[in-house]
């Protein structure tokens, strides 16, 4: 097909419902309305059409259908979005509703009433009517040039859509349902569940719960549920009960955790991730059904392995790079209390009002992202995608193809129907270029290019697609060194060095490192431990603050994260000893090991006995501990297997020879003993 022909008999319904398939098919297809005043001189070889109604076929149509034309004639559905001021309308009132034919006038009454916006009595207009009441108010759906002049007030619905049987009819015959199917569904329920929350009580009662929903998940391709805020399963389809082996009475009503407890609910974020289900690998997509004050539900998309390689840009960016971000951090997520830091961010939030191109460099695990996502969520693009692209794990020959996406067939391997790339995933957002030193010189280039002329070209195609994309860049290099030794294009540079920000090590914020440190604690403790100084010694802490932290707050992170760990299976205070070796810098002395503090004699000892008697009991172990004058009580032994268990160094099972090293166990327990440790 070249043409996608809308066909209807006024010309600006032709011209708002092709503006409707060109949001959905325009990239892949050309997108032509017409009217009956046009001639109809298309190439019906060549062409889709779309009737808008079955009205449209009239004497010249039909002619053209019995020479073969390939059409389908268009269902129609009210626009959602322009509800809201005829739902606020008082009960009982009465209005007019105005439309071009009889036919459609009565049609769109039906709809409306069939929506459950039927506390409103309407009484039909249109032009030849020999009678109607005088009202103060009219409705109408694009035809507000036909209400009579006394009328004081119009709620114009705008001019219905078509719906989403005929969209996805229309993929169909493209053969574009497997690439456009979660889209158009997306948008679809998206508009229906904003419609939900300004409908009354009785009208939640609704048909469209029932029938609508069933019948948008039923057309398609993949297996799909509808849950509420409350994790309530409302909708679902004949794919997913297939995949689950369960029956609609056995989904419908449930709680999604009792069903799949790996896919709770998660606020308002967006996410995707691969899970099992039985024997089957499954990429699940979560999309947020919402209006514009309040979430409403979720959306899950199911596809099995096998189609994978059609989704394989989305699988890599979450395999590789976690390049589809679950939670978007904004700037009161960002802790601190030093006062370069205020005035980074203060900076950083006048640069969010702007479109222009920002650099952030510093060192690694500065927080770069996390600026990045912050200017992103307060810039006027927060709606739209952030997509993050990390230079230092793309391989070179993949650049062009992930960045600009690439044509079907363009080369060995290529998805049959072509895939976008990021640049068109990120159109309306922002895109984030970490690491960008690590570029290319050959992709700077075309970076350049794509900067300077907002626009990309997928490899292999010919097609220039203009992108509105806010770039920011990272990078953890010298670019002005590297610049000097070749490595990085001057020319590249300055487009990406418009708005600079220095993100300071954390040596250079040394206020900022206790209560980083605090904040850490408490996230790897689950709120067990709020401040350092309740499970930390004074000397420990003096060297925590005084290390220079080359990883900076990643590396804090991590060791918060260690000392969470040996705290929650020791107890009491921690002091220098306890403290990773890279800050103490062996001052704990050669002859004394930190693994051997951390876990004791104690605990090497069972370690070891379990090891020996490859698995057994509590009792067993008692009974070693008397024999080999091992002061452990029965009670010390079962915290000492406990704690061990919590540190997945052992696992048990009922029974007297219950309790196992694990691999990790007999790895602890070999670099002991490889160091002289044993007892």
């Amino acid at each position: 097909m070249e043409k996608l022909i809308i066909l209807s008999p006024g010309k600006v319904t032709a011209t708002n419902l092709a503006a409707q398939c060109s949001e959905i098919f325009g990239e892949y297809i050309k997108v032509v309305p017409y009217s009956f005043s046009d001639n109809l001189d298309f190439d019906i070889e060549s062409s889709l059409v779309i009737l808008s109604s079955p009205q449209v076929i009239n004497e010249k149509v039909q002619d053209l259908i019995d020479k073969g034309l390939n059409y389908i004639v268009g269902r129609r559905a009210i626009n959602y979005r322009y509800l809201v001021e005829l739902l606020e309308l008082p009960k009982a009132s009465k209005v007019l509703f105005v439309n071009d034919r009889k036919e459609t006038t009565y049609q769109v009454i039906e709809q409306l009433n069939t929506l459950g916006v039927n506390n409103i009595t309407y009484y039909p207009y249109f032009p030849g009517i020999n009678s109607y009441p005088k009202l103060d108010i009219a409705v109408t759906v694009g035809e507000a040039h036909l209400v009579p002049y006394e009328v004081k007030k119009i709620i114009d619905l705008k001019t219905r859509r078509l719906d989403i049987i005929t969209l996805v009819d229309i993929a169909r015959r493209l053969e574009l349902v497997e690439i456009l199917g979660n889209n158009i569904s997306s948008q679809y329920l998206n508009e229906i569940m904003g419609l939900l929350n300004q409908i009354n009580d009785d009208g939640k009662e609704m048909k469209i719960i029932s029938s609508r929903l069933d019948t948008v998940a039923n057309c398609l391709p993949k297996a799909i549920l509808y849950v509420n805020k409350d994790g309530e399963i409302i909708v679902s389809n004949q794919y997913m009960y297939d995949l689950l082996g369960l029956s609609s009475k056995d989904i419908i009503g449930r709680n999604i955790e009792s069903i799949l407890p790996e896919l709770a609910i998660d606020d308002d974020n967006e996410w995707s991730q691969i899970i099992m289900v039985g024997n089957e690998s499954l990429f699940v997509t979560v999309n947020v059904i919402k209006d514009r004050c309040s979430e409403d539900g979720f959306i899950y998309i199911f596809e099995k392995s096998e189609e994978i390689e059609k989704n394989e840009h989305k699988i890599r960016r979450l395999t590789t790079r976690n390049a589809i971000t679950k939670n978007y951090y904004t700037f009161k997520d960002i802790v601190h209390e030093s006062k370069s830091m205020e005035k980074l961010i203060g900076k950083a939030k006048i640069f969010a009002n702007t479109d222009s191109t920002i650099l952030i460099q510093g060192e690694s695990g500065t927080g770069k992202e996390l600026f990045a996502q912050s200017i992103h969520k307060a810039s006027n693009r927060s709606s739209e995608s952030f997509v993050p692209v990390n230079f230092a794990a793309m391989v070179d020959n993949l650049m062009e193809s992930e960045l600009f996406g690439y044509e079907g067939g363009s080369f060995t391997g290529a998805i049959r129907n072509g895939k976008r790339g990021l640049f068109e995933e990120a159109h309306g957002g922002t895109i984030f270029l970490d690491e960008i030193g690590d570029a290319s010189l050959e992709f700077q280039c075309s970076l350049l290019r794509v900067i300077q002329e907002r626009h990309i070209r997928r490899v292999g195609g010919i097609k220039e697609i203009p992108i509105d994309v806010r770039i920011i860049a990272a990078t953890n290099k010298d670019l002005v060194q590297e610049i000097s030794k070749g490595n990085f294009r001057a020319d590249l540079y300055y487009r990406l060095n418009v708005l600079p920000l220095k993100m300071p090590s954390l040596r250079e914020r040394k206020t900022d490192i206790l209560i980083l440190a605090n904040h850490f604690l408490k996230i790897h403790s689950k709120g067990k431990i709020n401040n350092i100084k309740q499970i930390i010694e004074k000397d420990a802490i003096k060297l925590i603050y005084d290390y220079d932290w080359p990883g900076n707050i990643r590396q804090l992170e991590n060791a918060m994260e260690y000392l969470a760990i040996i705290w929650g299976g020791k107890g009491g205070k921690l002091d220098i000893r306890h403290l990773p070796e890279y800050i103490t810098n062996n001052s704990i002395g050669p002859n004394k090991s930190l693994i051997q503090e951390i876990l004791g004699k104690e605990m090497i000892w069972v370690l070891n006995k379990v090891m020996d008697s490859n698995g057994c009991g509590r009792r067993y172990l008692s009974e070693l501990a008397e024999k080999e004058n091992m002061e452990i009580s029965e009670g010390q032994i079962r915290s000492l297997l406990n704690n061990a268990k919590s540190l997945e160094l052992v696992e048990s099972s009922v029974g007297r020879n219950g309790t196992v090293l694990t691999e990790k166990g007999r790895i602890v327990l070999s670099f002991v003993q490889t160091n002289g440790l044993s007892f």
